[in-house]
């Protein structure tokens, strides 16, 4: 049904052709953005089903049967990348439970507690993501050797942890701003500690928060190079990042084949993380009013 102003009307809906060229141009834009952000992931997983010669001779745009082998991904089970994936598993989960415990924290304490500069010190918590990590990394790397850090998983833990807190501290300080006081003071007033109280009634209701900092440490501690490649040398502590990197370089007899099937099994564990929790990302995004 039209209108004289050029509308349209579908179930008392009415769209100007303002409406409808913003929703065309909205839908184009989001296929090319999947497609752009997809495709390497698809050249990526076609790629570690073909045999070397495969890959050398012809790549087509849609998979086909000529050349396909699962073989690709029995490098899973070699001793260096078997390593790698430990190592990154180990660091990653490491990463997620520190940042989360001291973003807590902290962002309780600027959330509940007045001291002087408090506003001041949270934006300056900011200015860590100023600085490259390359910038960062050498310094650490001489610290790291002075206190014998260096290529150990835990001095790499420390390093992406205060990488992440800056982010996740001020996530969780206004997140918990939208927390109301009188929940906790309820709580109190039924004999509660404040320990009690933050850990029954504030911790609960930051679930969004937590999920979102701890999928954010998550993507930074399972995806990183710069700083494993410089704190971690030798190869048995080292991550997937640098350690295939490493094979690559030193000229391991390691195909683009078996690259591609390394590197899809490092892709799916993020993909699948973010996709399951993608709501729980969104809340804690999100700033609930009083």
């Amino acid at each position: 049904m039209s209108t004289k102003d050029g509308t349209s009307g579908v179930f008392g809906l009415e769209f100007s052709t303002e409406d409808r060229l913003f929703r065309i141009v909205l839908g184009i834009s989001g296929v090319i953005m999947f497609v752009v952000g997809m495709f390497p992931i698809y050249w990526m997983a076609q790629s570690s089903f073909k045999t070397r010669q495969a890959i050398l001779e012809s790549m087509t745009a849609f998979p086909t049967l000529d050349g396909f082998t699962l073989s690709n991904y029995a490098i899973l089970t070699s001793s260096d990348v078997s390593l790698y994936i430990i190592n990154t598993g180990i660091v990653t989960l490491g990463t997620i439970i520190l940042v989360v415990i001291v973003s807590l924290i902290a962002g309780y304490g600027l959330a509940r507690f007045d001291f002087p500069h408090k506003e001041n010190f949270a934006r300056f918590l900011l200015f860590g993501y100023m600085f490259s990590p390359i910038v960062l990394g050498l310094p650490l790397y001489l610290i790291w050797k002075q206190i014998g850090l260096l290529n150990t998983r835990i001095g790499l833990i420390v390093a992406l942890t205060a990488i992440s807190m800056p982010f996740s501290v001020w996530l969780m300080w206004k997140y918990m701003q939208t927390i109301p006081r009188s929940m906790e003071e309820s709580a109190w007033v039924v004999g509660a500690s404040r320990w009690r109280g933050f850990r029954d009634v504030v911790i609960p209701q930051s679930q969004p928060a937590i999920i979102a900092a701890a999928l954010f440490a998550f993507a930074l501690a399972w995806n990183d190079f710069t700083f494993a490649q410089i704190l971690l040398p030798q190869n048995e502590a080292t991550t997937f990042a640098p350690g295939v990197f490493r094979l690559i370089t030193q000229g391991y007899d390691t195909s683009w084949a078996d690259i591609m099937a390394v590197s899809m099994m490092m892709t799916v564990p993020p993909m699948l993380f973010a996709y399951f929790l993608q709501s729980y990302l969104l809340k804690g995004f999100q700033i609930r009013s009083l």
